[in-house]
């Protein structure tokens, strides 16, 4: 399960690095159309590789009151175990022309936002339901950039833009780091 964990985990570093490659080429409007592109690309390199390994979103992880506490993306083994979540959150460029600027910001960023990611991924991984997990922060226009991040976490500039050439930074945190 171990080596499972290791590769589902560069699977996934993969998959964000390919999209900070082609950032440029993208027009994400919310936090799904991140999540739909990295789950697309994962699910295409897993059947190029013949890889046994299943890629879910919105996939229960933690028993909730209501319902169980899902994370955004995972990576499951043949038999069922998890290997890698991942929780992402997305905050387009607050000049875009088609984002109503009422809307924004998108993010929280305190303990009801990114902080409360960085701590649930945490949470997914002492629960033993997976190996290692993510959250990922895009940040298209660096509006949040300035703030200190989570412990754990750590800021990166990519040097692709978006298409209307706002800067993009990542709040990126894994644990365990």
């Amino acid at each position: 399960m171990r080596e499972q964990s290791r590769q589902a985990a560069e699977l996934f570093e993969q998959a964000i690095s390919w999209v900070q490659d082609h950032y440029d080429t993208f027009g994400f409007s919310v936090e799904r159309d991140v999540v739909w592109t990295v789950q697309s690309w994962l699910r295409r390199v897993i059947q190029q590789q013949d890889l046994e390994y299943g890629v879910f979103n919105d996939y229960p992880m933690l028993p909730g009151p209501r319902r169980s506490r899902s994370a955004d993306l995972v990576i499951r083994a043949a038999d069922g175990a998890g290997l890698v979540a991942a929780e992402f959150k997305y905050e387009p460029a607050h000049g875009r022309p088609d984002i109503l600027p009422q809307k924004l910001p998108v993010v929280f960023w305190g303990a009801e936002g990114v902080t409360k990611d960085v701590m649930r991924i945490r949470e997914f991984v002492e629960a033993g339901t997976v190996a290692v997990a993510y959250a990922v922060f895009i940040d298209e226009g660096s509006y949040f950039r300035h703030r200190e991040p989570p412990a754990g976490s750590t800021w990166i500039d990519w040097h692709s833009g978006s298409p209307d050439g706002y800067p993009v930074s990542v709040l990126w945190s894994r644990w365990p780091s």
